[in-house]
């Protein structure tokens, strides 16, 4: 086992220096204390070492501060002043003249400091420290003028230590801090708390008021009372007030249980376009961040956006599948609380680009594989149009020369079984070609096919209600469903009657229903169902037949519009 090493690590200079500073500045104080009475100018003096631990804590991370090394020097101030005064034969009543004359001065001229160490860049957090730092500075300086003006020295002096402590104290804070809220959110927490003191202390007054008019014993008491428990009730709905705000700036910060329902509400229906889901992902996005506009794309290339839009990549397993982009309220982008509540969704909203990317892939493979079948079924087409249908032809007309001389039942056969295969032929190569879709007129076509099919047995009635802009490779799966569902009503169903709609749903569907009032099932799938549900899943569709005993047969297919005219 490996033993663990530990480095210690000692008091580095400026760390050191602020030390002695601090202890420099507040011996005179100390000193101050062991006097008799305890002199006004010790307690002046109290509060300036503050400055030098606030020193040692920042050159503690930076020991090159500028800032550090400034508060280091105001450290000693009261060691300076003491020292040019304690020469004098007044000695301690020196020290408080000198401190009474320049008390403000010299916290002005600290303040002054303080301002140039301050490293002011031109950015958004640098310019709240800088507006916390002069909102500070002004109340330490108005509450040591207000208090040499009418609390006399003493009170100046405890006035003057208190706030120079909580300067220093301010001042350590904005240092190290590297997420400053807008200023105009601590004005609404202060006008909450401020409006709940109000009305605590207007209803406490009006029950007073009330009670020594009405002569309720002890009405101060009634109207303490009262004011607490007005406090108390105007206070949720103060805090109501500040979280609307803020929602409104950053979101809720987390999506509740209806924002998902109602941004996932139509995710279980067929989409025409994978990347609808997109859009939901940047919904989501934008209900829990509180951006106005956010989106989505997928790929590794980066999106077009103006410059001051945030821009965020989209990796799964280190591959980046998209990116996200925002356009943040703020021209130096979004706020850190918001920053924080977009990294949070960003794995999810990855995964939900990884799975759109997939989702078109797929898609793109189905429509190439649809396209090889085509070119499959024209080559097969082409070898029954070109070959075995002229020899069909050729033996028809060579049995009918041979019936006219030597009549005989055999040929007779034989002539009408000829007839019935070119017929056959006929009806496999219709239901195999895209030519009758070469004017890009399904509904003329279907008209076409269920005409070809009168005369023939049962009465065949055509329903069409279907969208112009069809995919090509969907309007030729649609016209085979109706010609495979006619043919298998025709030489299976003994049917009389035969019911054909095709339309467009309002969700980008087509539907395809073929129903028939013959024998029913049950009944074992064929070839032609077999593959025209293949293409009807290629395409991403569905096929589902149902047949009862006596009851007909309804062959129904749902395939998606896809995008494009038929042809």
């Amino acid at each position: 086992m490996n033993d663990a090493v530990v480095v210690h690590r000692g008091v580095s200079g400026p760390v050191a220096g602020a030390a002695l500073a601090t202890a420099a500045g507040a011996a005179p104080g100390l000193l101050g204390l062991g006097e008799t009475t305890l002199p006004t100018g010790a307690l002046y003096g109290l509060g300036w070492p503050a400055f030098g631990i606030a020193a040692a804590l920042l050159l503690d991370r930076d020991p090159r501060s500028r800032l550090g090394r400034a508060l280091v020097a105001l450290a000693v101030v009261p060691a300076i002043v003491t020292m040019t005064a304690l020469g004098a034969p007044s000695g301690w009543q020196a020290v408080e003249q000198r401190w009474q004359r320049f008390a403000v001065p010299l916290i002005v001229a600290a303040l002054a400091v303080i301002a140039w160490s301050v490293d002011i860049a031109a950015d958004r957090m640098s310019r709240r420290r800088l507006v916390w730092l002069v909102a500070g500075s002004a109340a330490l300086v108005a509450a040591v003028l207000a208090a040499f003006s009418s609390g006399g020295s003493r009170v100046a002096a405890v006035v003057t230590t208190l706030g120079l402590w909580g300067t220093a104290a301010l001042i350590c804070r904005l240092a190290t801090m590297r997420e400053l809220r807008p200023v105009d959110e601590p004005l609404v927490d202060a006008a909450v708390a401020a409006a709940t003191l109000l009305i605590g202390a207007g209803v406490g007054t009006l029950v007073r008021i009330g009670g020594e008019h009405t002569g309720v014993p002890r009405p101060d008491v009634s109207g303490a009372f009262s004011a607490v428990v007005a406090a108390v009730l105007f206070l949720p709905a103060g805090l109501w007030l500040r979280r609307q705000f803020l929602t409104r700036r950053y979101g809720p910060g987390a999506l509740s249980a209806a924002d998902v329902a109602e941004i996932t509400a139509d995710l279980h229906t067929r989409t025409e376009d994978p990347r609808e889901l997109l859009g939901k992902a940047a919904a989501m996005v934008a209900a829990a961040s509180g951006h106005r506009q956010v989106g989505l794309v997928v790929g590794p290339d980066l999106p077009d956006v103006p410059g001051h839009w945030a821009l965020y990549p989209l990796t799964v397993g280190g591959d980046r599948v998209g990116s996200l982009y925002l356009e943040p309220r703020h021209p130096e982008g979004p706020e850190p609380r918001q920053e924080r509540i977009v990294r949070q969704l960003l794995p999810t909203v990855s995964l939900v680009a990884k799975a759109v990317d997939l989702a078109v892939e797929a898609g793109h493979a189905r429509r190439d594989l649809a396209r090889e079948r085509d070119t499959e079924r024209a080559r097969i087409l082409g070898d029954l149009h070109d070959g075995l249908g002229p020899v069909l032809v050729g033996m028809s007309m060579r049995v009918r020369a041979e019936l006219r001389h030597r009549p005989s039942p055999v040929l007779e056969a034989l002539a009408g079984d000829l007839a019935d295969c070119r017929s056959d032929l006929r009806r496999i190569v219709s239901g195999l070609t895209p030519s009758v879709l070469d004017d890009g007129d399904l509904a003329a076509a279907l008209d076409r096919l269920a005409g070809s099919f009168a005369g023939q047995g049962p009465e065949v009635t055509l329903g069409s209600d279907l969208d112009a802009r069809l995919a090509p490779e969907i309007a030729v799966a649609v016209y085979r469903s109706v010609a495979e569902g006619l043919t298998n009503a025709l030489r299976h169903a003994h049917a009389q009657r035969v019911a054909v709609q095709v339309r467009t749903t309002p969700d980008r569907t087509v539907l395809v229903e073929v129903t028939d009032d013959g024998v029913g099932g049950p009944f074992a799938p064929g070839v032609g169902l077999s593959s025209l549900r293949r293409r009807a899943e290629e395409l991403g569709g569905t096929l589902h037949v149902a047949a009862g005993a006596g009851r007909g047969t309804r062959l129904r297919v749902e395939l998606p519009a896809g995008d494009g005219a038929a042809g």
